[in-house]
């Protein structure tokens, strides 16, 4: 399987594997930074033959790159017309009516700590009620101490 390489992200084929088997129409997706997730889902999604990504994130670190090389590296991978790529803010998101934050699936990596997935919890918990599903990333040490470059993620 052809997927984007990250030597943080060895589990993408389990999250393509995810994707592929939940058979999700729709994906909300909070922190692509440079788009090796978003890929792999979409990847997922056209095998399918359905399903769209929602894609957002506020590009305020430079060592994700910035919202450009998200739309370049869905180019280069053929899956532009399966993602929907916005700057939006997860705190906004949540004040949303219910019925505006519907999906399938939610993968959420927005350099996260316990507060944030609390806040996560908190308002996606009826979704998840209804059987959608929340994959997130980080929360610990480890994850915030990885770094390409010399440079930490956090």
């Amino acid at each position: 399987m052809n997927l984007p390489n990250h030597g943080k992200y060895e589990w993408l084929p389990l999250l393509n594997s995810i994707v592929t088997d939940f058979k999700p129409k729709k994906i909300i997706e909070f922190g692509p930074g440079r788009g090796q997730t978003t890929i792999s889902m979409a990847l997922a999604l056209k095998k399918l033959g359905i399903g769209k990504i929602e894609s957002y994130d506020l590009w305020v670190d430079e060592y994700w790159g910035d919202m450009q090389d998200c739309l370049d590296s869905f180019k280069q991978w053929d899956v532009s017309d399966l993602i929907d790529l916005k700057k939006v803010d997860f705190y906004e998101w949540i004040k949303l009516p219910i019925e505006d934050r519907k999906f399938d699936i939610l993968y959420f990596d927005i350099d996260n700590n316990g507060d944030k997935l609390l806040d996560l919890y908190n308002a996606v918990k009826h979704n998840v009620d209804d059987g959608s599903i929340v994959l997130f990333e980080g929360g610990s040490i480890e994850r915030d101490n990885y770094g390409v470059g010399g440079r930490k993620m956090n």
